[in-house]
């Protein structure tokens, strides 16, 4: 959904996916680095779903997806 301006010091940053939880759409962040923000700026150009797993959890009124594992794009 969204893709933060990358650090400068290191290939990464935040991006802010767009996902179902608990049936209702929801926004969740999380921070990537190095391959798997790569991937996730092809998803967001080409407009590809991805899948990924990892702990999800609510601070405050918002979502974060931490210690994330697996990243792929979805139909490649």
């Amino acid at each position: 959904m969204q893709i933060a301006t990358p650090q400068t010091d290191k290939l990464g940053g935040e991006i802010t996916l767009l996902c179902a939880v608990f049936d209702k759409l929801q926004e969740i962040k999380t921070h990537l680095v190095d391959h798997d923000y790569i991937l996730a700026i092809k998803a967001y150009q080409e407009r590809l779903p991805i899948s990924c797993t990892g702990d999800l959890v609510k601070e405050e009124n918002h979502f974060i997806l931490k210690n994330l594992k697996s990243l792929k794009i979805n139909n490649i």
